[in-house]
C-alpha cells in the first residue's frame, strides 16, 4: 500500500522543533553554470545568506541541507574533499550566527538510477527519519525544477529562488507557494507565514 509521508503520529507535533530544508547550490552558494563546485576556493556564499541563516536560528528553526552533488560520482572530486568543503561552509555559517543541523547529499550520477537523487525522495525520507519533522509543515527552499518536483512528491511547501523575473518558471508544474530573489527573502516569507499561523491558532484557542 502507498505510504503517506506524514503518516506518523501527531501527538508530539506541538512540541516538535521547526525545520527548514534548503538546497545548496543556487540557494546558499553561487551555482557554477554547467559546472560543479569542487573546492572551497570555488564556494562563494550568496548575498544575504548569513543573515538568513542567523534569522532562522534566532527564531528556533533547524536548518537541513539536501543537495545533489554528482561531482563525486563523476570523479571530479572525492567524498573526502566534499566533506572538507562542507565542514568549511558550516563553520563559516556558525561564525556568522547561523547553524546547519544536518547535510544530506546524493553523490550519484544521474544515470546511476539511485533512490536518493532529487527529485526522488530518498534524501528527504532519510532526513525525516533522523530528525522527525513533518513534511507538510516544513518549507523547502530551492532554485530548480527538481526541487519543486521533490517538494510535491513528499508534500513540502516549496519556495523557489529566481535570480531574475522568469514568468515561465512560475507557470510550470509543481508551482511554488512563493517565488523570491534570495534565501533572505525566503526566510522572511517563512517567518511571516509562521506568525500568521500562530495568530490564527491564538484566535481559535
Amino acid at each position: 500500500m502507498p505510504q503517506n509521508p506524514d503518516s506518523e503520529a501527531t501527538s508530539s507535533r506541538a512540541t516538535a522543533p521547526k525545520f527548514v530544508l534548503l538546497d545548496r547550490d543556487g540557494v546558499i552558494n553561487r551555482r557554477i553554470p554547467d559546472g560543479y563546485v569542487t573546492s572551497w576556493q570555488s564556494f562563494k556564499f550568496l548575498p544575504g545568506v548569513f543573515e538568513a541563516l542567523r534569522l532562522l536560528r534566532e527564531n528556533e528553526y533547524e536548518t537541513l541541507v539536501i543537495s545533489n552533488q554528482a561531482a563525486v560520482g563523476m570523479k571530479l572530486m572525492t567524498s573526502r574533499e566534499l566533506g572538507f568543503l562542507t565542514r568549511q561552509f558550516e563553520r563559516e555559517v556558525e561564525n556568522n550566527g547561523g547553524h546547519i543541523r544536518g547535510v544530506f547529499y546524493c553523490t550519484h550520477r544521474k544515470d546511476d538510477d539511485c533512490k536518493c537523487r532529487k527529485p526522488r525522495p530518498g534524501l528527504f525520507l532519510e532526513a525525516r527519519r533522523q530528525h522527525h519533522f513533518h513534511f507538510a509543515e516544513t518549507f523547502l527552499v530551492g532554485d530548480s525544477d527538481s526541487d519543486g518536483l521533490a517538494a510535491t512528491l513528499v508534500g513540502c511547501p516549496f519556495i523557489r529562488i529566481l535570480e531574475k523575473d522568469d514568468l515561465s518558471a512560475k507557470a510550470r508544474s509543481n508551482p511554488p507557494v512563493a517565488t523570491v530573489r534570495s534565501l533572505l527573502e525566503a526566510v522572511h516569507f517563512i517567518l511571516a507565514a509562521n506568525t500568521a499561523k500562530n495568530r490564527e491558532l491564538a484566535t481559535q484557542a
